[in-house]
Order: structure tokens, then sequence, then C-alpha cells
């Protein structure tokens, strides 16, 4: 009995459960349920995030910009029940708006019946033809013979200059093997928030280095990651376990394994360590201020692809620093300026860790060469997994559905 309550919609309380509340983790079983009166609030407050930030990375133009308003204004022009309100037409009412940096203003702009036709848009999935989805930099293929030439239209993150040698920062022997493992662990979470934020993660610097804390125990706090697999099954306890909701599904989470690979092969057997660099160059940078770096790849740096990765971390973590710096300054409560003061000192950690393992892939990086095999067999196991854990569930919930099927018919018979 106490599991088939814990089955049932929490919001009508009849269906069997479905789907989960990313926000608020409540169970439902449909979207009538989620956008119901219970919900409301919560159901609500997301369309307005999706609607603020889809209209931000709808297209590179204007234009792109404007679709979804297009597409509301002939929702109103075509539909007879749709009032006017006080007769101003949608494209009175945003007139003089920047689309670009006014999309609260454009929310709060939008009447009841706009709003809602919006949710039906974006429940319906009529929305996702207006969203350009962001393709990896690291899923570039980059001919050898062209880097030279096309340095100034790369994707790939510039690499931090003046990094330290690894033999300054080490007062006695070498470093520990398992740093390519840690190596592993960031490059994981620098690869969850580049996809969760669709290539728009460093204009988020606060909130992609929270992420990146949640996830990677090596940068928020001291673990050691003993193997490639152990570094990606942290990543998943984090992401399991954090306090926040999960945005993610399993699933998306074990391909960004392939996205570690990628990075840690790199676009050709020159360059096999310039996305890994690049990465974690640009967390350096999002956590601190901005430092100078490299405009572009070299052709015969064999360290090039993983150092691209590592010093974008480098390039979030700068601007993170900066960012609560001002923050800091400009706040007026004790208890905002004190959270923003202990997350700077996290931060501030995390960088000096970046910047070490920049420091070490630049010496040692190519033995990360040595995990690419394990990490493809954790992939595959992880994979294999999953589809049998969905065919089981397949299975059970077929067998659920013809037991009543056959159960109704008895009762008909009876009847």
């Amino acid at each position: 009995m106490e599991n088939r309550e814990e089955n049932v919609c929490k919001l009508c309380l009849k269906t069997k459960v479905k789907y989960t509340c990313p926000r608020c983790n409540i169970q439902y079983c449909s979207l009538e349920c989620y956008k119901s009166e219970k919900h409301l609030q919560c159901s609500e407050n997301f369309y307005k995030e999706c609607f603020m930030e889809g209209l931000k990375d709808f297209g590179s133009s204007k234009e792109d910009k404007q679709n979804v308003l297009e597409m509301l204004q002939r929702v109103k022009d075509e539909d007879p029940g749709f009032d006017s309100d006080d007769g101003n037409y949608l494209e009175a009412r945003l007139q003089g708006l920047d689309l670009e940096t006014d999309s609260k203003t454009v929310w709060n702009k939008l009447t009841d019946k706009e709003k809602k036709e919006f949710e039906r848009l974006m429940a319906g999935g009529e929305l996702s033809t207006l969203v350009e989805v962001w393709t990896p930099w690291w899923n570039d293929k980059v001919l050898i013979s062209e880097m030279n030439e096309k340095k100034e239209k790369t994707r790939i993150p510039a690499i931090q200059n003046d990094i330290t040698d690894i033999s300054t920062l080490l007062s006695k022997g070498k470093p520990s093997a398992d740093l390519k493992n840690n190596v592993i662990n960031v490059l994981y979470a620098y690869c969850f928030v580049c996809r969760l934020y669709n290539g728009d993660h460093i204009s988020f610097p606060i909130e992609v280095t929270k992420e990146v804390l949640s996830i990677s125990k090596v940068l928020s706090g001291t673990a050691v990651c003993g193997s490639p697999p152990e570094a990606i099954q942290m990543c998943f306890q984090c992401l399991q376990h954090r306090d926040k909701e999960n945005l993610t599904s399993r699933q998306f989470n074990i391909s960004l394994i392939e996205d570690v690979i990628r990075i840690i092969q790199g676009p050709s057997q020159y360059d096999p360590l310039q996305f890994v660099m690049a990465a974690l160059s640009e967390l350096v940078l999002l956590f601190h201020k901005p430092c100078k770096c490299n405009r572009g790849p070299s052709q015969y740096d064999p360290l090039q692809f993983v150092m691209a990765a590592l010093s974008e971390l480098v390039l979030l973590f700068h601007k993170t620093i900066l960012e609560l710096t001002t923050d800091i300054k400009k706040s007026k409560e004790e208890k905002t300026r004190l959270e923003n003061k202990n997350l700077k000192k996290k931060v501030f950690i995390s960088l000096k860790k970046v910047e070490f393992l920049l420091s070490w892939t630049q010496r040692f990086g190519m033995a990360l060469q040595s995990a690419v095999t394990e990490l493809q067999l954790e992939f595959c196991a992880m994979s294999s997994d999953l589809a049998e854990v969905n065919e089981t569930k397949q299975k059970v919930e077929h067998f659920q559905k013809e037991k009543q099927l056959k159960d109704s018919r008895k009762l008909v018979q009876e009847i």
C-alpha cells in the first residue's frame, strides 16, 4: 500500500507517476498537473527563465531573436478569442526594448495569454527549431595544413602564457602518477558546464563556477582519483548527491565521457593535448582576472588540445573572482558579502589547482593518452548498463500493461 502511494502523482493523487520536476523534485503524471494550481509558482518560474534565457540564445542576429515574438504575435492575430487587452499590439509594447539585454522586461510586457502561448509552444517542441544547438570546439575537425593559416578563426580556447614549470612547484621528486586521473575529473566537470550552458558558459562565471565545484571534488576538496574510471564515477556521485536539482539525464552524463576522450585525443596525432590545455586555461581565467594567452594552436605542440581545455577553465575562474570582487563591494547585506568572500576563497584555491594541472600537463601530459582505453571501456560499460536498465524497465511496464488488460477482460467476463 505504501509503495502504491509513493508511485501516485503528488499533484492529482490519482495517476501513476511519470516525471519529476527538476526544480522542486515533486513527482507528477502529466503536463496538466505540472501546470496546475498546486504547482503554478514553480512552473511559471520555469517558463519565465526559459523565455529569458532562450531569448538571449535564439541565433546570433536580432532577426532570429524576434522569431519567438513573431510567433506569439501570429497566434494573437489569427485567434479571434485572443484579447488585445488595452489595444496595444505586442510590437508596440516591445518598441524600444533591446532583445539582447532586456529579457526580463520583455517577459513582463507579455500578457498572461502570451505567456501561456509561450508555454504551449515550448511544451510542443516548436521553439526547438529557433535554438541553435552549440557544437563543442573539440568536435571541430582541424586539418594540420590549415592550422597556421586560420589561427584567427579557430574556436579552440587560447592557451595561457607563462605556465610555470612543474619542477619549480615541487621541491622533491616527480609528481604523483594519479594526477592524470585528477585532470580527467576536472575535464569531465568542464565538459558538463560547456554542454549544460550550450557553449555560453563564460557569460555566467559565478553560476558556472559553482557548477564546476559541485561536480569536481578534485577542485572543491582534497580528493585524489586512483584511476580514470574512479575519476568519472566521482563526478557521477556528485551529480547524484549534490543539494541542487539534477538537471540532466543519466544518458547525458554518460555521453560526456566521450567528450573527455575527444579532448584527450586532440585534433590530430600532432597535437593530442591541445584541447585539455585549452579547457584548463579557460577555467583559470573564469576563476580570476584576465590573463595573457596565446592566440591560437601551434602545429607542433603535442600538449595543445588538453591545455586548451584547461586554459578555458583558467579563463572561467579568473572572471568569477573578478565578478565576486565587484559583488562584495556593491553588496549591502553582510550575509551576502560573507558568502561571496567564502566562495571567492574557494575559487582562488581551485584556480591554483587548475594552474598546477596546467603545469603538470605541460611536462607530463602525454601520460593522459594511456587513459583513453580505460575511458572508452568505462563509457561502453556504463552505456550497456543503462541500456539493460531501460530494457528491463520496458519489459516490466509491458508486463504490467498486459496484466491490467487481462484483469480488465476477466472482470468483464465475470460481470
